[in-house]
């Protein structure tokens, strides 16, 4: 009966709390009770988007929250491989400088990063983090898929294009009725 109330007075408390809650504001405490962490506690997510895996972490700092999303895009042709290829990547790169919201970034060993991190007074909700990820993902779309275009083929090995398309397959050998398609 005792766990009871308590669990009744921690949801109190977390209804008294000043909303919007931020993302990974409320958790269970070690008593198993339900708490609100103020500022929320640091938090890192993962989704996949337009054949990427992206990353979202989120932490507060004096002034509120800072956000940043990340993904790897891929990998700068070397020239040998194709110097043309690379000359279009590298195009393509210069062309997305002035995108207000997202950045393509290259590192050492030519690793493209999509790149773009955003500060908010006061805690994150996931309404925010959500808007400004589809910001994101809209802004940079267009570039994303030129550069599919003309990027070295992915690794060998499980991947989730691999992953969709053996699944497509069986799907499509499992249906007497589907017809076989070029690729």
């Amino acid at each position: 009966m005792t766990l009871k109330l308590d669990a009744i007075q921690s949801l109190a408390e977390v209804a008294r709390t000043a909303l919007p809650l931020g993302v990974n504001a409320i958790f269970v405490d070690e008593d198993g009770i339900l708490a609100v962490s103020r500022p929320p506690r640091p938090s890192k997510l993962k989704f996949f988007a337009e054949e990427l895996y992206f990353n979202v972490a989120v932490s507060a700092d004096a002034d509120g929250s800072l956000c940043q999303i990340w993904a790897d895009v891929g990998f700068v042709p070397y020239t040998v491989e194709s110097p043309e290829r690379r000359s279009r990547v590298t195009a393509i790169l210069r062309a997305a400088q002035g995108l207000p919201r997202a950045r393509f970034a290259v590192e050492n060993g030519q690793k493209i990063l999509l790149v773009a991190d955003f500060h908010h007074a006061g805690s994150v909700t996931a309404e925010q983090l959500i808007y400004q990820v589809v910001l994101l993902i809209q802004e940079a779309r267009p570039y994303l898929r030129l550069l599919a275009e003309h990027m070295p083929p992915p690794p060998k090995g499980p991947t989730v294009r691999g992953a969709r398309a053996a699944a497509s397959r069986s799907a499509q050998a499992a249906d007497p009725t589907s017809h076989p398609t070029k690729s």
